[in-house]
This record gives C-alpha cells, structure tokens and sequence, in this order.
C-alpha cells in the first residue's frame, strides 16, 4: 500500500451518502471499532509494540512531573494542534489539583488563530514552526519533552519541532501517528532541504525518541483525521499521562508502601495499567453508540437545519463546551463549509484556555465564542430553521439550559447532547426542548476531577452529529467530501481528477463538466482552449455545489437547470444518480 492509510477510502463507510441518519450512525460505530480491532496487518493499540511504546513515554514523562523548571511541548497542526491545547490546559489543571508543577504548554501551527480558522499554510511552514518553538522553550532552562501530533506523519511544523528537540542533548522526543513510518510524507517542502520522511527516519536512530504508532485504519469520511485521529490522540496521550501521574503518585509514598516497582529498564508493571486504561476508553466509545435512536434523532434534526440553510449551535462550558467549539471549527476544511454554518459557544470564553476573551474578540467575530455573545447576537437573529444544541457532561450548566429555553422562544429548534453515569431528574433539564440525547457511560473518569472518558464519548457525539449533517447536505458521495472550494489550482487539479473518478468519466470529460458547472453553461472547444485555470478560480470563488453539479453534467443526464433543481430537492448526488439511472 503506497497512498497513506489515513487518505484512503474505509470500504467500511462506502455507503455513508446513501444511509439515513441510522444508517449513518451505525456506519462510524464500524470505523470507530478499527480504534481497538486494528487494521489490517499493522500494529494496533493494543499489539505489544504499541503497549511498550506508551509504557516507555509514561515513564519519561513522570521524571519530568517531578521537575520545577521541565516543560512538556504538545504540538500539531488542524485537529492535532486544537487537542494539543485542550489536552495541555486540562493536564495542567490537574497537575494543579494533585500539587505538581504545571509543565504542559501546546504549540500549534497558525498559533491561537488556528483554533477557529483552519490555517493551513503555517502547517508546511518550517519556518514558523522554529519560531513558535523557540519562543515558548526560551521561557524554561529544565528538561524538555516534545509530544508531535501528526496523524498521518505529515505536518512539516510537527517534523520541523520534532528535529529542534533532538538537537537538544537533554530533550526527549515523542511523535503520535496513525500511518505507519513507512508511508511518512516524501515529498518536498518549500524552503526546507528535508522532508518529513527524512526527519523520521533520522529520529529513529535516536535513543530520545519514541514512535507512538497505532493504526487504526482509514477515517469514516476519506481524510477526516478530526474523527479517529483526534480520538486516538486523546486516548493515547491521556492514558499516558495518567499512568505517568500514577507513578509519581506511588513514588510520594515511602518505599515500603510502594504499590510496584518500577524502572526505565522494567516497564511490565505499567502495560497492566495501561491495557486497563484502554479498555475504559473503549467503554466510553460503545457508550456513544449505545444510544442509536436518539443519536440518529439528533443527526436528524442536524442535517434538517443544514438543507433548509439554517445554521447549527452549540452551547456549553468546560471541556464539553469546548469540544463542541472544536467540533464547529472543523467543519469548514471538512466539508467546504461555511465558517457560520456550525458554531460553538463557551461559558467561560477564551479564558478557559488561558487567553483574554477581548483580545481574541478583536480578531473578528468568528472569534466572539462567549454565551453572551450568543445571547445579543445571535439570538435576536435566529432562524427557525436553526438547531441549537446544549452539550454537557455530568449535569447542564445553568446558562446553558436558560439559553435553550431562551431559543425555543424564538422558534428554534432545540436539543441536549448529554453524557452521564445515571439517568437525570426531569427537574435537572431544560423545559423546552425537541430532542433529547442522553449517552450514558458506566464512569465519568478515572480521577475524581476528570471527566475524561465522558469527554471522550461526548466528542464521539458530536462528530456524528456534524458528520451526519453535512452527508445529508450532500458534502459527501459514497465517503469522500465533495464540496470543495476551488481556490486554487492545486484544488481545481484535484477537483478535476474527484469529477472523473466519481461520475466515471475522463479527466477531459471532467474538465468540460468543471466549466459547465462554473460558467453555467455547455463550453466549446474554444471555450476549453481558451479559458484559464485562473480564470476558472476566478468565477468559481465563494461558490459551494460545484463538484457536485459537475458530477451531475458529466453524466450527460442533465442540463444544467434540471441538475440545479434537482441539487434543491436532493443534495445527495449518489440519490440523484441511482434515481435517474436505476441504481446505477
């Protein structure tokens, strides 16, 4: 296998597009089980190279617990860089709680920026990726750990970091990847002699490195790391995390109280610990699917209010809420969206992560992410074709529940997504509501200030909620995203290419049905010839439902009126076509 297993097609979810909302929910609990079963021949979470790995990271990591002046770097890119400062705040949070040093800081390609917007040119951009390294280790001389989030090894700005820390005698480095070494990025980068292979392989010989590499196959919708790999990171780092805290925690005690002996030289003692911790996380993952009727209600009434242009909200505090706002900022380099048509909202804003919520405001409105916001902005705008959706672990804030009462005045519609140990008192919820999603879990988590096995299943929730939504908007044929936005000539090329694998036609049949769908009109030879890719990019800016207005004009079954009226009816293009043509 030559293509990453990460940008390859799961024969799992071949027919997402076509399922209803049950049907899609029951689809990614499939993909999600690749998380434990593994896939394939490979290496997977529980294989013992996996578990020795971990048990490895865990260890060096609780000498650095114990350090004053030590720094642990979290680091990514898109989905890797949002749970590098998730994971860094609520690890620091309880490092706080247990009394040891705060040593977790995150860095992330695009910076603060990068946790509403995708920006993905500073993923490539080794320049910045020094920049952003040196400016956060100059604030501590102790011992560095290095944690690179990449899941399918290839982030420059991950590999650029990860080759600084091994240049540093008494730094260690770790990177988390879901695509096996050998399919690790080759290909050049602008103004960097290396690649992210070559920085691999190089670190590989290194005794301060360590390979975290599980592979657990490809994503439910083709390339979508935020589903699995974001899953997988927060499985894999908590669990390490925890079994380090665990160490020191034994280690307080006097030596004839120690629970286990353990070493860098003998690890046995900790995979027990581990394998334990993993099998809780799977827990969870059944338990966000162990509620289909209600988890396919609320896919449901999410892809309603997409089809009908409505725009979805979250709205909760804490971690939930900020998985929710996580989950939002995903969307738009998911699925071509636009920026407002999923959005999240936090009770405590951008304090929560450590920044001032008036300095982030002045980045524009997509950065406002406060309740309050929502309350005299939002609100006073909504749409009844809008869904508004409480997110909440444990129990439901109280801000939450008045705002959802609040929007069901206005005529939207509205729902809870709640994860729970126990069943809630009706007098706990909201008055007015839609829907109710209740995911019950067997724990919150395994320390008493740490819900994060419920965070886990809460983030599962939401991913086929939004997933399920926007297949249902059409951004989807068979488990490949189809709507992109064609903004430059790497994505008309790629665009071209999508056109003529789909509809199965030529890449010159395609590159006509491309023109017909931009300027709305069948091209001729001369047209085609004459024509630039710029001027295409050009009239193609800001457009949605041009890939798959394309797909539809290459099969030669529509003008291009029928093919628009039918995209109204019917955003699922594979419908259309089984529709006009049989089941073809």
């Amino acid at each position: 296998m030559n293509a990453p297993i990460t940008e390859t097609r799961n024969c799992l979810t071949e027919n997402l597009d076509i399922a209803d909302p049950v049907g899609i929910v029951r689809l990614l609990r499939q993909s999600d089980s690749q998380m434990f079963a593994g896939f394939d021949t490979w290496p997977g979470l529980l294989d013992e190279e996996t578990l020795e790995a971990m048990a490895l990271v865990s260890w060096r990591l609780s000498r650095l617990l114990k350090e004053e002046d030590s720094l642990v770097l979290l680091s990514g890119a898109g989905t890797s860089g949002r749970f590098a400062h998730l994971l860094s705040t609520e690890f620091n949070r309880i490092l706080r709680a247990e009394r040891l040093p705060e040593v977790f800081k995150p860095l992330m390609a695009g910076g603060e920026t990068a946790l509403i917007q995708a920006q993905e040119a500073a993923e490539d951009s080794v320049a910045l990726a020094a920049k952003d390294w040196e400016a956060v280790t100059a604030e501590k001389s102790g011992t560095k750990m290095f944690i690179g989030i990449t899941a399918g090894l290839s982030a420059p700005y991950v590999a650029a970091q990860t080759e600084l820390c091994l240049q540093d005698e008494s730094a260690y480095a770790v990177v988390l990847a879901f695509n096996p070494a050998s399919l690790a990025r080759p290909t050049p980068i602008e103004e960097w002699d290396k690649t992210v292979k070559n920085v691999l392989d190089a670190s590989l010989e290194s005794d301060r490195f360590t390979l975290l590499n599980p592979v657990v196959g490809p994503e439910g919708v083709t390339g979508s790391t935020r589903m699995k790999g974001g899953s997988m990171t927060k499985i894999v780092l908590e669990t390490v995390f925890l079994v380090a805290v665990e160490i020191v925690q034994e280690e307080a005690k006097s030596p004839s109280e120690r629970a286990f002996e353990v070493s860098e030289d003998n690890l046995i003692a900790l995979r027990g610990r581990i394998v334990d911790q993993i099998a809780r996380f799977r827990e969870a993952v059944e338990a966000a699917y162990g509620n289909v009727p209600a988890l396919s209600e609320l896919v449901r009434l999410a892809g309603t209010a997409l089809r009908s242009d409505g725009r979805i909200h979250y709205l909760g505090r804490g971690v939930a809420g900020m998985l929710g706002i996580i989950d939002a900022s995903e969307c738009p380099p998911t699925f071509g969206a636009d920026l407002y048509d999923v959005r999240g909202y936090l009770r405590e804003g951008w304090e929560f992560l450590g920044y001032g919520t008036a300095a982030m405001r002045a980045k524009g409105k997509a950065y406002d992410i406060t309740h309050n916001y929502f309350e005299q902005n939002i609100l006073p705008e909504i749409s009844k074709g809008d869904l508004v959706i409480g997110v909440a672990v444990g129990m439901v804030g109280d801000n939450t529940a008045r705002l959802l009462e609040e929007a069901a005045v206005y005529k939207a519609k509205t729902a809870l997504l709640l994860v729970t140990t126990e069943p809630p008192r009706a007098s706990d919820l909201p008055d007015t509501l839609t829907h109710l999603c209740i995911l019950q879990v067997p724990r919150a988590g395994c320390l008493p200030t740490m819900s994060n096995e419920a965070e886990l299943t809460l983030k599962l929730g939401l991913n086929a909620t939004t997933t399920g939504a926007h297949i249902m908007a059409g951004k989807v044929f068979g488990n490949v995203m189809i709507d992109l936005r064609i903004s430059n000539s790497k994505l008309y090329d790629r665009s071209r290419r999508l056109v003529a694998r789909l509809a199965g036609v030529s890449e010159d049949d395609a590159r006509r049905a491309l023109h017909h769908a931009v300027f709305k009109q069948q091209p001729t030879d001369q047209d085609l010839a004459e024509t630039t890719v710029g001027t295409i990019i050009q009239r193609a800016a800001g457009r949605s439902k041009i890939i798959p207005m394309a797909i539809l004009l290459a099969t030669r079954r529509f003008t291009f009126e029928e093919a628009e009226e039918r995209l109204l009816q019917e955003p699922r293009v594979r419908r259309i076509i089984q529709d006009v043509l049989g089941g073809a």
